[in-house]
């Protein structure tokens, strides 16, 4: 039994990696050099897995007097606008390390999944939103689950790290 939990885990871990090119880390990997580094908060409703926007609040040179909102879709910003920032400011968003990423929204949405097909449920959508809470902290994905017809069936994090479920209260049963 330990042995086919070790496959199975290198399995998921491998699968983690690949990303999807239509996932937040190809997002993120579109944005411009100037904010490349200060994405504070990523964020997206009504995906499954992808969805039509992302929104991100970025900051621009490491300023937190200087963030701005952007929308995002297939890779293209289709607006970006200076904003106060209180909500970051005080929520003590740092930027979030993508070179700490190996778990992309898309590998999130399967880790939602499964859980919900252990407890014979479906997954119709989810909203999504990654964070930072500090410059040593790791990125973690916050995702708000949803069944086909739109009921709300709780939230989950999950370290963006390696996959693992820091929380959930939308399962009672897990994979």
């Amino acid at each position: 039994m330990k042995i086919l939990i070790a496959i199975a885990w290198v399995f998921v871990a491998a699968v983690l990696q690949a990303g999807d090119p239509a996932g937040a880390l190809a997002c993120l990997q579109n944005l411009p050099a100037k904010y490349q580094h200060g994405v504070l908060k990523l964020s997206a409703d009504n995906a499954n897995p992808n969805p039509d926007l992302w929104h991100l609040s970025v900051q621009s040179g490491g300023n937190n007097s200087n963030i701005h909102h952007l929308t995002m879709s297939d890779g293209q910003i289709l607006s970006d606008g200076r904003t106060l920032g209180f909500r970051e400011i005080l929520s003590q968003a740092s930027p979030i390390s993508v070179d700490k990423m190996t778990v992309d929204s898309t590998d999130a949405f399967a880790i939602v999944r499964s859980y919900a097909r252990a407890n014979r449920l479906t997954v119709g959508s989810v909203c999504f939103a990654l964070e930072q809470r500090g410059g040593s902290a790791a990125p973690i994905w916050s995702v708000w689950c949803y069944d086909p017809s739109g009921s709300y069936l709780g939230l989950m994090k999950i370290l963006a790290t390696d996959g693992r479920v820091l929380s959930n209260n939308a399962f009672s049963k897990r994979p």
